[in-house]
C-alpha cells in the first residue's frame, strides 16, 4: 500500500460497539443453544446456567479489552498473537479464527431458512438465505457507517421485540415459575449446561478488528461488557418464556423454537412477528460477520500474508470491498451445501471448539505480553493480577477439548483439519506473499528520480515517514 492509499475511517460511536458485539453473538443458532440448555436444567432454572455461562464470558471478555487495549488494530488477535508467540503461530490460529466466522453465518442460515419454510412452506428457504446474504454484503460495500447503521437499527429491534414477547408468553401464566431453581440439584447436567451456554455468547469479541473505525477504541472494553448483560437478559427472558409456554417437550423436537413461541404466545401474529425477529438475526449475523471479517483479513493482506488484491480500498467508501465479496460467497457456497445436507450441528460444534481454543489463547497472551512488555502503556488493565488470565486459559481450554469430543469425534477431526490446511498455508504460501512484497518495494525503490542533495534529508525522513505508514496499521 502507498501512504496515498485510502485508509479506514474513524466513524462509529458508543452504540455501534454494543450492538457489532451483541448482534455478532445473537445469531438464530443461539436460540436453538438456548433451549438445550434448558434441556440439561429442568426448564425454568436455565436461567442460572447461562448467568454463570455468562460470566465465564466476561473473563473472555477482560482479556481482550486488555488485548485491545495494548494493540487496537484491524489485526485483532492475529496482532495479539504475534506479539505474544511468534509470526507462525499467530498466522495460523487466526486464519482458523476467519473460518469460524464463515463457520457460524453458515450454520446460522440453516436456522434463518427453517422459519421462512414454517411460514411459507412452498417458498425455496435457500432463495431468502441467499437474498439476506446479499443484502448484507450490499450494506458493508456501502461503507461502514451504513454497515454500522443497519446492526444498530436491526440489534436494538430484535432485543426490544424478543423482551416484548417473552413477557407477553410469561404473562399468561400470570409470571409464575414451574421449577425456578431445580437445575441446581443435579451439578452435572449444570456442568453440561454452562459448557452449552457459555457458547451462546461467543463471537462478541469479533467487535475488536473494527478497533480503526472506532471514534475512540477505549469505549471497546465498556461496549463487550454491556453486549454480554443485553445477551445474557434476552436469552434468559427467551429460555423462560419459551419453557414456561410451550414446554421442553415441544422445543427439543423443532429447529425454531422461537416460532413455536411466537405462535403459542399471540397465535399467528407471533409467527409473523418471529419470522421478522429471525430475519433481523440473519443480517445482523452476516452483516456484522463481513464487516469484522473483512477488516481481519484486509489486515491480513496489508501484512502480506494474503494476496495484495484484499488490501484493496474503494476510494470513494474505504471498503475492503474484495473481502467482503469473498466473505459473502464463500458464506453463500456452504449455506448451499447446509441447506442440502441438513448437516449444520457439526458446523456449530467446530465453531464452539474453535472459539473456545480462541479465548484460552486471548489468555495466555495477556500472561505473555504482561512478561514481554511489563511497562507497555494500556488504557485497561485486568485487575487481580494474573488471576483472570489464567482462569481464561484454563476453564476454555478445557471447555474447547469437551466441544471437540463430545458426542462424536467428528468436530475433532475437522477443527484439525482446519489446522492442517492452515498451517501448510502459512508454512508454504506466506514466504511466497512476503518475497512477492519484497520484490514490488524494491521496485518501486528504483523507479523513483534521484533526489537532490540539497534536499536529501527532507526527502529520506520523508521517504522513512511513507514506509513507516505503509509498515503500521491504517489510521481512519
Amino acid at each position: 500500500m502507498s501512504a496515498t492509499a485510502p485508509t479506514l475511517r474513524r466513524v462509529l460511536h458508543f452504540r455501534t460497539i454494543v450492538s457489532t458485539s451483541t448482534g455478532l453473538a445473537y445469531a438464530a443458532i443461539s436460540l436453538l443453544a438456548c433451549v438445550q440448555v434448558a434441556t440439561y436444567m429442568a426448564g425454568d432454572s436455565a436461567w442460572i446456567a447461562l448467568l454463570i455461562a455468562g460470566a465465564l464470558a466476561l473473563l473472555a471478555a477482560l482479556c481482550f479489552s486488555e488485548l485491545n487495549a495494548l494493540y487496537p488494530s484491524a489485526a485483532a488477535i492475529r496482532q495479539y498473537l504475534r506479539a505474544a508467540f511468534n509470526e507462525k503461530t499467530s498466522l495460523t490460529i487466526s486464519f482458523a479464527y476467519v473460518l469460524t466466522i464463515v463457520a457460524v453465518i453458515a450454520a446460522d442460515s440453516y436456522v434463518v431458512g427453517s422459519a421462512v419454510s414454517f411460514v411459507f412452506p412452498q417458498t425455496p428457504a435457500i432463495l431468502w438465505i441467499l437474498l439476506i446474504l446479499a443484502f448484507a454484503a450490499g450494506a458493508n460495500l456501502f461503507g461502514i457507517r451504513i454497515a454500522g447503521l443497519l446492526q444498530d437499527i436491526t440489534t436494538y429491534t430484535l432485543l426490544v421485540s424478543l423482551a416484548i414477547i417473552s413477557i407477553l408468553a410469561l404473562s399468561h401464566h400470570g409470571f409464575t415459575l414451574h421449577r425456578p431453581l431445580a437445575g441446581l440439584g443435579n451439578p452435572g447436567n449444570l456442568l453440561n449446561a454452562v459448557a452449552v451456554g457459555v457458547f451462546v455468547f461467543s463471537a462478541f469479541e469479533w467487535v475488536t478488528p473494527l478497533s480503526e473505525e472506532m471514534t475512540d477504541t477505549r469505549l471497546i472494553p465498556r461496549g463487550m461488557f454491556v453486549a454480554l448483560g443485553l445477551l445474557f437478559v434476552s436469552y434468559a427472558l427467551f429460555t423462560l418464556a419459551a419453557t414456561n409456554l410451550v414446554g421442553i417437550g415441544a422445543l427439543n423436537d423443532s429447529p425454531v423454537p422461537q416460532m413455536l413461541l411466537g405462535r403459542a404466545a399471540l397465535g399467528q401474529l407471533g409467527v409473523i412477528w418471529m419470522l421478522i425477529a429471525t430475519l433481523f438475526t440473519g443480517v445482523m449475523t452476516f452483516n456484522g460477520g463481513f464487516a469484522t471479517a473483512s477488516r481481519f483479513l484486509y489486515a491480513a493482506a496489508r501484512e502480506a500474508t494474503l494476496p495484495p488484491v484484499f488490501a484493496r480500498l474503494n476510494m470513494a467508501r474505504a471498503v475492503p470491498w474484495v473481502t467482503v465479496l469473498l466473505l459473502a460467497g464463500a458464506s453463500a457456497v456452504v449455506a448451499v451445501i447446509i441447506d442440502m445436507t441438513r448437516e449444520f450441528t457439526v458446523l456449530i460444534l467446530v465453531g464452539a471448539v474453535l472459539e473456545a481454543l480462541i479465548y484460552a489463547a486471548a489468555g495466555l497472551c495477556v500472561i505473555q505480553l504482561r512478561r514481554r512488555q511489563p511497562t507497555s502503556e494500556r488504557s485497561f488493565r485486568i485487575q487481580l493480577g494474573w488471576t483472570i488470565p489464567i482462569l481464561t486459559a484454563v476453564i476454555f481450554g478445557l471447555l474447547g477439548i469437551a466441544a471437540a469430543i463430545s458426542p462424536t469425534p467428528l468436530p475433532l477431526l475437522i477443527t484439525g483439519a482446519v489446522f492442517i490446511v492452515s498451517f501448510a498455508y502459512v508454512q508454504f504460501i506466506v514466504p511466497r506473499l512476503k518475497a512477492a512484497e519484497e520484490a514490488r518495494r524494491l521496485a518501486r525503490g528504483r523507479r523513483r528520480p534521484p533526489r537532490r542533495p540539497a534536499l536529501s534529508t527532507d526527502t529520506e525522513s520523508g521517504t522513512k515517514g511513507a514506509t513507516d505508514a505503509e509498515a503500521s496499521p491504517a489510521q481512519g
